[in-house]
C-alpha cells in the first residue's frame, strides 16, 4: 500500500530560469508529512511570504489531524484507543476517512487503511525485520485485524470493529493536502498555480510561458533516474504508484514494499508503475495506490470501467513497455 511505501516523485518542470527573469511567477518550497512540498504561481498581490505562512499553517493542522508519526496526533490518538465506541473526530479526517471507504469498497478490498500490522511485519515501516518472510500463520492471523469493512462511521464519529484496529491514512492524506493547499491559492484569486507535496500534484491555468503545466513521470530504470513521458494534465490531479525503488531481495526473490491487501503478501506481478488523472488528488492518490495493487490487466479494465486516464510502466523480459488507455492520450505531450 502506498501508506508505506516510497512514493513514485514526478519530476515537475518549472522553468524557474524563466520564472527569473519574467519575475511574474513565484516557486514557494518546505516540508510536510515527512517529505517535501513545492507550490509555483503567478505573482497577484499577495506577499510570497504571507502565502508560505498561510500553506505551512494548513499543512500543519493536517498533519495533526491525520499523522501517525506524531503521537498527540487526532489519528494516532484514536488509533491508541482501544474502544469499540463511535469515537468523535473532526469533519476533516472523517472526510477522507470516508473516501477511503468508498475507494476501498470499489475497488474490492485492493484499498485498504488498515494494514498497518501486514506493512509492519514485512518490515516496511518503522519496524526494522531485518528482512524476515513472516510464516503464513502470521499473515493470517494479522489479517483477522485488518479490514477497512471493520470501520463504521456515524456522523460525527467512527467506531472499529475490532479494538486493535489501526487507521493509516498516507496513501490518501498527502494528496487530500494537495487538494486543500490548491483550494487556499484559489481562494487567493490565483489562477495559475502548480502544487506538488511528494510526487502528488495539482494544477490550474498555465506556466510562466503561456502553456499548460508539464510534469515528467520518472522511467522505471533501475539504473538511472530519468523521464519516462512528459504529460499535460491540464487541470487534473496527478498521483504515481510504484514499486521498482522500495524492496528487499531475499534468497533470490524479490519482496516489494506493496502489499495486497486481500492476501497480505507483496505484489509479485509485472507493474512497475501508475499514473492516475482525477479531478481530487486525493482519490487520484488513493486509486494509483489500489492499482498498484490491482496490476496492469486488471487496473486497466478498471480505469476504462470508471473513465480514469491512467499511463502504466510495465515490465516485461525485453525490458519496460507504456500501456495507457484511450482518456489518457490527449494528456500526452
Amino acid at each position: 500500500m502506498k501508506t508505506l511505501k516510497q512514493i513514485l516523485v514526478l519530476s515537475l518542470i518549472f522553468f524557474l530560469a524563466a520564472c527569473q527573469e519574467k519575475k511574474a511567477y513565484h516557486s514557494i518550497s518546505g516540508y510536510t508529512m515527512g517529505t517535501t512540498y513545492q507550490v509555483t504561481y503567478q505573482v497577484g498581490s499577495l506577499a510570497s511570504k504571507t502565502l508560505k505562512a498561510k500553506i505551512d499553517h494548513r499543512l500543519d493542522k493536517i498533519n495533526q489531524l491525520m499523522s501517525t508519526y506524531i503521537a498527540d496526533s487526532e489519528l494516532s490518538l484514536f488509533n491508541a484507543s482501544r474502544s469499540t465506541d463511535c469515537q468523535k473526530l473532526s469533519a476533516e479526517t472523517l472526510f477522507v476517512i470516508n473516501h477511503a471507504i468508498t475507494t476501498g469498497k470499489q475497488t474490492q478490498g485492493k484499498f485498504d487503511v488498515t494494514l498497518a500490522p501486514l506493512i509492519e511485519i514485512w518490515g516496511f515501516d518503522k519496524k526494522d525485520t531485518h528482512n524476515q518472510i513472516p510464516e503464513q500463520k502470521t499473515i493470517q492471523q494479522l489479517l483477522k485485524q485488518t479490514g477497512f469493512n471493520k470501520l463504521h462511521p456515524g456522523p460525527e464519529c467512527i467506531a472499529k470493529e475490532n479494538p486493535q484496529l489501526s487507521v493509516n491514512l498516507s496513501a490518501i492524506a498527502k494528496g487530500y493536502a494537495v487538494d486543500e493547499i490548491a483550494r487556499l491559492i484559489k481562494n487567493e484569486k490565483i489562477n495559475h498555480y502548480l502544487v506538488e507535496i511528494g510526487g502528488e500534484v495539482a494544477n490550474k491555468g498555465n506556466n510562466v510561458t503561456g502553456a499548460s503545466w508539464k510534469i515528467a513521470i520518472e522511467s522505471a530504470s533501475q539504473k538511472q533516474r530519468s523521464i519516462q513521458k512528459v504529460i499535460a494534465p491540464r487541470g487534473l490531479g496527478i498521483a504515481t504508484s510504484g514499486d521498482y525503488r522500495n524492496y528487499f531481495e531475499k534468497q533470490g526473490k524479490r519482496y516489494s514494499h506493496t502489499i495486497d491487501p486481500t492476501t497480505g503478501y507483496p505484489i509479485t506481478h509485472s507493474l512497475a508503475s501508475i499514473t492516475v488523472l482525477h479531478q481530487q488528488t486525493m482519490l487520484a492518490d488513493a486509486l494509483a495506490t489500489a492499482m498498484m495493487v490491482m496490476g496492469a490487466e486488471e487496473s486497466l479494465k478498471f480505469a476504462n470501467q470508471y473513465n480514469i486516464p491512467v499511463f502504466m510502466i510495465v515490465k516485461t523480459e525485453q525490458g519496460f513497455k507504456e500501456v495507457y488507455n484511450e482518456l489518457f492520450k490527449p494528456h500526452i505531450h
